[in-house]
């Protein structure tokens, strides 16, 4: 009988951690169980991500050794010394592993150094035994579940990973059919939004199997710089589509085929690269090669269109031009990669906008404190409570829980509480039921592999992954196996005790010092950003051509990195809002929020970006005024979002925003007329790229107004625990 691919990785993880127990006990090792957490966190769907995870946890682990006997020594009699270098370490490790460079290092590097420490802090004459044993431990389980993965049912991770970048190359040519379909007429926002999400998955997807591909396979090794490059275009070409999109609402008017001749053409030709391009990840030979092909104004057409229309017109044919750009790189990438064009394309690098602000991320830098303050508050508790729970094991698990936490603050710790504690008492009455009755290895093998066996079995689905780590956890940990097996209730009544201890810890810093209840954290996400678009519109009114200081473009870089970054977390926010205690409100709305928010970002971006390039000293003189009244407006309009998350008179507000835009279109078509033949056509295009992006900016900002009216903000504000 054919074996179903759940069933042998079940029976793949159940035999690593039994012949890990056997052989740690074999050497006389103490804790087996620390061999068995290893086999456990590692066991992924494919060798290469087990293997790359196994990797990250052996260099975690020896960090966290070196650091934890760097505390002990720093601080062998000082308790108070000791709780804040090893709280401060594990702070900064939960604000590193919730960025995107080796998370699993950092998180492996965390809470091993709090095992450790904790488990050597009362004894520091063993401290270095206890390093040592716990690397020996983790190395033990490493190489057991690699070897068997290796030579027992492998799976290669190439094959999934191809896969995936082919589907992402399609689910962004029907990206590409939607925006062509848009700005034919055709709006189908439900498809579009389906679309992105489904993308934006798909990318995930694509760079954990990429991961993972390097590892496990030669040929992706060699050609993972190539790889990284078409991974950076890739990511590039969906930004710049998704700023296409949301360009494409201030050209609803316009008959875009005739002010652009070639464009049937030219989508004709970005859609036959991208066709190839899924056929060269599929290992096929392409059936044509890319053309040369532009796409070009008709100057007659567009002479009698308004300054507001020529600026959009002049954005999406910016736009559509680097998507071309985008599917060339594309297509030498993956010919080259595939073997079909001889030609090696240039390399290219995108830098991480997360990371180069230099600044952190208050999201991250909240999740670090959380995690010190988890730890100071089991730590006091440990010191002035008699009788606390496990004692210094209780401190090292807080922090753990803490740091795994951090990063999602949006889950509740209490419905982790539930399979934590359930695991405990089944493991319970297996450690007092069973147990007893073994009297050698082969009994305790055979009751570790059925275990095992049962919970990644019963439990393999992906949404249950964190229930599955917390049974397999509670089960090696309430069992306590060694070669001097003893039984004890404590063992049980201590663990169990000990879990509720640990959650209040954690739920205390659910309120304090920063308030995570799903309503707050919105509304608190919300003003922080129209805080950040106030003051990137403040800033505006600086010469971009003088030198700014660098704390000035770290400001700038900080507040970009907002507002791109936080609809994303709104959106994460929103799935767990309470909607019964928010009357009025509805899925939809919040969803056509965070839609407004996700637009107005891309405007903000592009008004950035157009604002840096130089611009005609006649124009800027002559318009100087009116775009002070606009930037007054916006950064007006910003600052009083950031307080209050809608507009108290939207009438009013709309008809205070089109009067300016009016009179800024009036003043624009004098100064125009005034500046002919003094003026290249360069500073034309920039002047009107700027243009379009003010605009952009005032149609967003009234979409959000519109989105954000239709809601009842009232009960968000009332008081209420979760």
């Amino acid at each position: 009988m054919a074996l179903s691919r759940k069933a042998k990785e079940a029976i793949k993880t159940a035999l690593a951690i039994t012949l890990s127990y056997g052989i740690a006990l074999s050497l006389g090792w103490d804790k087996p169980y620390w061999a068995g957490f290893s086999v456990a966190f590692i066991s992924l769907a494919t060798s290469g991500q087990s293997l790359n995870k196994g990797a990250y946890r052996m260099l975690g682990t020896l960090m966290a050794g070196v650091v934890s006997l760097a505390i002990i020594a720093l601080a062998p009699q000082n308790r108070w010394l000791f709780i804040t270098l090893l709280s401060a370490w594990m702070g900064f490790c939960t604000y590193m592993t919730w960025g995107k460079r080796h998370p699993d290092f950092w998180i492996y590097s965390g809470y091993v150094c709090a095992v450790v420490s904790m488990a050597a802090g009362p004894d520091p004459v063993n401290a270095f035994h206890t390093a040592v044993l716990r690397a020996q431990e983790t190395g033990l389980g490493i190489l057991v579940y690699g070897l068997l993965a290796i030579l027992l049912w492998p799976v290669n991770s190439r094959p999934k990973f191809e896969a995936a970048a082919a589907k992402l190359a399609a689910t962004q040519q029907q990206l590409l059919h939607a925006g062509m379909d848009w700005m034919a007429g055709q709006k189908d926002p439900t498809t579009v939004q389906q679309l992105s999400a489904q993308e934006m998955q798909e990318q995930n997807q694509f760079g954990q199997l990429f991961a993972a591909a390097k590892t496990d396979s030669y040929d992706i090794w060699e050609l993972r710089h190539h790889w990284h490059s078409y991974q950076h275009r890739v990511a590039e070409l969906s930004e710049t589509m998704a700023r296409w999109r949301e360009n494409l609402t201030g050209t609803q008017s316009l008959d875009l085929p005739s002010l652009m001749p070639n464009l049937n053409g030219f989508a004709t030709e970005l859609d036959g690269r991208l066709t190839q391009i899924g056929r060269m990840l599929a290992s096929q030979e392409p059936v044509q090669q890319p053309s040369a092909v532009d796409l070009n104004i008709d100057d007659t057409q567009a002479r009698h269109l308004s300054h507001f229309h020529k600026a959009a017109l002049i954005v999406i044919r910016d736009q559509l031009r680097r998507m071309e750009s985008l599917t060339r790189s594309l297509f030498a990438h993956a010919g080259y990669i595939k073997g079909f064009s001889p030609e090696t394309p240039e390399l290219s690098d995108q830098p991480d906008a997360t990371e180069a602000c230099g600044l952190p991320d208050p999201d991250r830098l909240a999740g670090a404190v959380r995690v010190i303050l988890i730890m100071w508050i089991a730590y006091l508790g440990m010191i002035y409570i008699d009788r606390f729970p496990a004692g210094a094991d209780a401190v090292a698990v807080a922090g753990t829980f803490g740091l795994v936490i951090a990063g999602i603050p949006q889950v509740s710790i209490w419905l982790l509480f539930l399979p934590a504690f359930l695991s405990v008492l089944a493991t319970g009455l297996i450690y007092f039921l069973v147990m007893p009755q073994l009297s050698s290895f082969l009994g305790l093998g055979a009751l570790l592999f059925t275990v095992t066996f049962a919970i990644y079995y019963l439990l393999a689905a992906p949404k249950l992954n964190v229930v599955k780590l917390m049974a397999i956890s509670m089960f090696m940990t309430v069992i306590s196996v060694s070669n001097q097996q003893t039984y004890h209730f404590l063992v049980v009544s201590t663990t169990a005790l000990m879990l509720p201890v640990v959650f209040i810890c954690m739920g205390v810093t659910a309120y304090f010092p920063v308030d995570l209840r799903p309503n707050q954290s919105f509304l608190r996400l919300l003003g922080r950003y129209f805080q950040s678009c106030e003051h990137l519109m403040d800033a505006l009114s600086q010469d971009p051509q003088k030198t700014k200081s660098r704390l000035a473009h770290m400001k700038t870089g900080f507040h970009l990195r907002e507002i791109s970054s936080l609809p994303t977390k709104l959106g994460a926010w929103s799935k767990v809002l309470s909607m019964k205690a928010l009357p009025g409100t509805t899925p939809q709305q919040i969803t056509a929020i965070i839609t407004a928010l996700q637009g107005l970002s891309y405007r903000m971006q592009q008004l950035v970006e157009d604002r840096r390039h130089p611009q005609a000293s006649f124009l800027v003189k002559e318009l100087r005024s009116d775009v002070v009244v606009w930037r007054w407006k916006m950064t007006e309009s910003f600052r009083c979002l950031a307080g209050e998350p809608s507009v108290e008179n939207q009438d009013r507000f709309h008809a205070e925003l089109t009067e300016i835009m009016e009179r800024l279109n009036l003043r624009i078509e004098e100064t125009v007329d005034k500046a002919a033949g003094n003026i290249t056509d360069q500073d034309g295009e920039n002047f009107y790229r700027l243009l379009g992006a003010c605009r952009g900016v005032a149609d967003a900002l009234a979409n959000y107004v519109d989105s954000a009216g239709a809601i009842d903000w009232a009960p968000w504000r009332e008081e209420r625990f979760y």
